[in-house]
Parts: C-alpha cells; structure tokens; sequence
C-alpha cells in the first residue's frame, strides 16, 4: 500500500488548475481570434506555447511532492511510459525532428500529468477532481452559448450546433459525453455530494444534444449503458446471464444489419458510407503508414504545416484534414507498427485489471466505462497519445491506477455496498 501526504488546498487550486488547461477550451480560440478554419483547426499560438510552460513546471513540482511514489507507480505502468518516451526518441528519425521532440516533451508531460494524479491522489479524490473541473467546463461553455452564440455556436460549418468553449461541436460533445458517464457515475456512489454530480449529468447531457454530435450521443449512451449493467448484474447471477444473453443478441442483430444493409446502421448516426470524408483519409494513410511501417515519421510529424506527406495527402483526399480523425492510424503514422503494439498492451492490460477490479469494487466500474468510451471516441478522433490533453491525462491515470491496485492485495477495496462511497 502506498502511503500518502494529505493533499492541501492549494495543490488541489492549482492541480485542478493545470487540468483545466489541459482541456483546450477558450484559451486557444481567445488568442487565436478569427483564425478558426473550415475544419475547426486553431492555429497554434506563440503566445499559447509559452503559456504551456509554467504548467509543466506545476507538473514537476507535482511530481517532486509525490515523491518516491511516482517511480512507483512508472516501474508498474512501464508500457504507459515507454509509449511516451517513443515520441520524444522519434525525433532522431522524424520527417521534422524540431517539431517531433517538441511536442514529444508535451506528450511526454501531460503523460506524467496522469501518473501524478495516480501517485498523489486515491480514486475518490482524484474523480471528484476531474468532476470539478468538468463542472466548469460544462458550465462556462453553456453560459457561453446562451450570452455569446456568435463564439459559442458554429455558423458557417455546421450552423446552429453548439461548440461551447472549443472550436468545433464534436469536440463539445465528445468531451461532454465523457463529462456526463463521469457525472452518472459519481451520481450513483459518491452520495455525498450527489446533487451537484445529478446537476452536472444533466448540463453536460443537455450539451451533448445542443452539439448535434451523433458520435458524442453515442459516447454517453455507451457510458451510461456500461453504469446501468453494472447496476443490473449487481442482482445477482441470473439477472446477469440475462443481461449477457440479451447483450448478445443485440449485438449480433446489429452485425447483421451492418452486413446486409450498412446504411441503415450508418443513417441512424446520421453517417454516410464515407463517415463525412474520413474512410477517404484513411485510405491514404493506410498507404502512407505502408513506406514508413515500422517506426512512422516522427511523432506528429507527418501533420506538420511544411510535411510533404501532408500535402500529397491533402492532394488526393481535396481536403485540408488537420489529422487523421482516427487514433489507432495516427498513432501508426507517427510511431508505426511499433507504437501501435505498445498501446495495444497497455489498454488490454488496463482492460483486464479494470475487469477483474470490477468485481470487488466500483472503481473497476468506471475503467470499464472510461476505457469503453476511450475506445470508441479513438475511432474518429486522434486522441491516443494526445499532447496537452486531459483525455489523455486521465487516460493515463487510470492505467496507472489500475497498475497499482492489480499489485495492492493487501489492501481492502471499496466494496459494493447499498449506498457505499468510494474510499
């Protein structure tokens, strides 16, 4: 068991703070006014970069408070680590090395922003934490919409959908989707300020239908699904094989459907058979990831401003895409095969520990549901190994965290009890 120092009130301020940051929200379009795109991409700002640095010297004052139990808590999540360590050592074989080693750190940084949290805070804490800080997030970005439409409501792309205090409405409803399976599961064991988690599940929910995001409506009914079977199964073993069977059928139906008639499935999200454009990109970076396959071009390299690969790709898709708008693709273009492997073992490590927490604590629950939503969020959107973002800050995290309890068998887990918080 690791023991820790209470966290003071000050740390709290600033760690909530530095997440705040984290999550990319009004800042960037504050001092980047006027230069949002067609495809909601924010020019990075002189200004904002330098911004950054004060926060990661938070992080290291973080890190030196934590103590001994940072290398803790790296030697058990040595996946999680070397993956971030990959980015910054692709500078030595990046297409733009300058760049690679400079958003290398970044990722680098908010990693360790992850593995702070785990080593500083227990679960409770640690979510109510993130909560908070969601909290104002949903609310500023609501406030913002309802007195300031003309920067909170897109016009011209997507007219009348909600994009709250960020630059395009799937990055409101992704990250509103995420706020809300947080809120609801807080909403259901942390009766003690339950009331506030109820009154954010709502604004947060409310947010992902004025964002007119049909992958973020998707993320929070599969987060809010994951929450009620768990609450389902907790009857007992034949409401839980019902569950499964049921679960089944249902998935099974849908293959079905997907086979015979995929636009049926794909028009009920409102997609067509291109996913707006996106099956096009992937086309290309499939074959861009085939000349480089083992180790990429340099961690975000290949997206660089000046990156020749960049433009023969913009070329033949007629379409200045600012990613890949999917994850595994991205990580692939920039750490190849190599990067995609570590990854891979890392999340099912974390999936297999966050099964087998399930069933003792609802810590374990929660994983679940986070990993869930993290995966299907990464199909659409680049957000693996994501620089200078609270997903993967928190992505971060909870592996970590899941590391150390698979390790902590001494140690009584909160357990499912009618009412219980978590502790």
């Amino acid at each position: 068991m690791i023991a820790r120092r209470p966290v003071g009130r000050v740390e709290l301020v600033l760690a909530g703070a530095t997440l705040f940051m984290f999550a990319e929200a009004f800042l960037p379009r504050l001092l980047s006014p006027g230069a949002v795109d067609v495809t909601g991409e924010v020019p990075e700002s002189t200004l904002l970069r330098f911004l950054w640095l004060p926060f990661y010297g938070l992080i290291g004052v973080g890190l030196i408070v934590a103590g001994r139990d940072v290398w803790r808590v790296m030697f058990r999540s040595p996946w999680l680590v070397l993956l971030a360590l990959l980015a910054v050592a692709s500078a030595l074989w990046s297409i733009d090395p300058e760049l690679s080693f400079r958003r290398g750190i970044a990722v680098l940084t908010t990693t360790l922003l992850g593995v702070y949290l785990a080593a500083r805070y227990d679960w409770i804490s640690a979510l109510r934490l993130l909560a908070v800080v969601w909290f104002g997030l949903m609310a500023a970005s609501f406030i913002a919409g309802v007195v300031a439409p003309g920067f909170a409501v897109m016009h011209e792309v997507h007219p009348g959908a909600w994009s709250g205090g960020w630059s395009e409405k799937n990055a409101l409803g992704g990250h509103a989707a995420r706020a809300s399976f947080l809120f609801a599961f807080l909403a259901w064991r942390d009766a003690r300020y339950r009331k506030w988690w109820g009154a954010g599940l709502v604004l947060s929910l409310l947010l992902v239908v004025l964002s007119k995001s049909a992958t973020a409506l998707l993320g929070a009914s599969l987060g809010l699904a994951v929450l009620m079977a768990a609450w389902w199964m907790l009857k007992g073993r034949r409401w839980s094989l019902a569950l499964v069977w049921g679960a089944a059928c249902v998935l099974a139906a849908a293959v079905m459907i997907y086979v015979i008639a995929p636009g049926v499935l794909l028009g009920v999200i409102g997609k067509d058979a291109t996913l707006t454009g996106r099956t096009d990109i992937w086309v290309e970076l499939a074959a861009a990831i085939e000349k480089k396959p083992a180790l990429g071009y340099g961690y975000l390299a290949f997206w660089g401003l000046d990156s020749e690969p960049r433009y023969w790709l913009e070329r033949a898709v007629d379409w200045n895409a600012p990613s890949g708008h999917n994850g595994w693709l991205d990580l692939a273009i920039s750490l190849g095969l190599t990067g995609v492997v570590i990854f891979s073992i890392d999340v099912a490590a974390s999936a297999w520990r966050a099964a087998k927490l399930s069933l003792v604590s609802p810590t374990g629950v929660f994983a679940i549901g986070f990993l869930a939503q993290f995966m299907l969020f990464a199909m659409s959107e680049s957000i693996i190994l994501a620089q200078n973002s609270i997903l993967w800050a928190t992505y971060a995290f909870v592996a970590a965290k899941l590391a150390m309890e698979a390790r902590r068998s001494a140690e009584v887990l909160p357990p499912f009890a009618a009412g219980a918080n978590l502790t």
